[in-house]
């Protein structure tokens, strides 16, 4: 998980149709908040608003095809992502309704994220730190909510998740980053897998540039080294996936400053 930059100004379909359908929904539950509690009545949310080519466009292009947990490449496949989650909330198991409905077409609360961390991991989980102080309606403020799930567009997720190696850890065990990577995954053992194979070929490239400092006259083990420079710098940019465990492989491990 890196920080993703979304643009300030959010696609027009968000700002129009969506901030209608929003006004709609709080209408709808302010007549009737106990049945929309007691899961009788429930929002009929416009998938065609949030989900709209342009929305997804737009996020794909701020997280460089990437999920924005497991930051694999998902590109088009991926779905649109519901942080605040919009039907229903868990804290642990039990389900809560409603969700936070008026969040359902704000950008803020958009991201790309990949079927198995959407579907498989995070569903409707959103842990709190204080339960007291959820959010239940769209005038409550809820930046005093203090989630502990990383929000990787308002934070840095390198402040509470470290790598050691492939595994993740939360960096002097704070409870953000161990919520965040035992209730999305982030140390699945496909995932783990799959940043280990990464990370070896980082490292045979790493290696490669070493070796060539070594034999500066060889012009032509020279141009291979520089092609494996710009392939680590790229792996340690934004749209290079798995970038998180490779800058801490970098930093850590190779010693190699880019």
């Amino acid at each position: 998980m890196i920080r993703i930059h979304k643009p300030a100004t959010a696609p027009p379909k968000l700002t129009t149709e969506g901030k209608k359908k929003t006004a709609e929904h709080h209408t709808e539950y302010l007549a009737n908040p106990i049945d929309y509690q007691s899961g009788t009545k429930t929002f009929n949310f416009s998938s065609s608003i949030y989900n709209h080519p342009s929305v997804k466009k737009a996020l794909i292009s701020a997280q460089q095809q990437k999920c924005c947990f497991c930051e694999r490449l998902v590109g088009n496949d991926g779905d649109v992502e519901h942080f605040r989650p919009k039907s229903a909330y868990s804290q642990n198991k039990k389900l809560e309704k409603p969700g936070y409905y008026w969040l359902a077409y704000d950008w803020d609360n958009l991201y790309l994220c990949c079927s198995a961390c959407n579907q498989r991991q995070k569903k409707n989980l959103f842990p709190i730190a204080d339960t007291k102080k959820r959010a239940h309606l769209n005038n409550y403020d809820i930046v005093i909510e203090q989630p502990l799930f990383i929000d990787p567009g308002k934070e840095e997720p390198s402040k509470h998740i470290g790598f050691r190696g492939e595994i993740p850890y939360a960096i002097r065990g704070n409870k953000k980053g161990k919520t965040t990577i035992e209730n999305l995954g982030i140390d699945r053992n496909i995932l783990n897998d799959v940043r280990l194979e990464h990370l070896q070929k980082m490292k045979i490239i790493y290696q490669l540039i070493q070796i060539a400092v070594e034999d500066l006259d060889n012009q032509e083990l020279q141009q291979l080294a520089q092609q494996a420079k710009e392939n680590l710098e790229h792996a340690v940019s934004d749209q290079g996936e798995l970038a998180a465990a490779t800058r801490a492989s970098v930093h850590d491990e190779f010693e190699l400053f880019l």
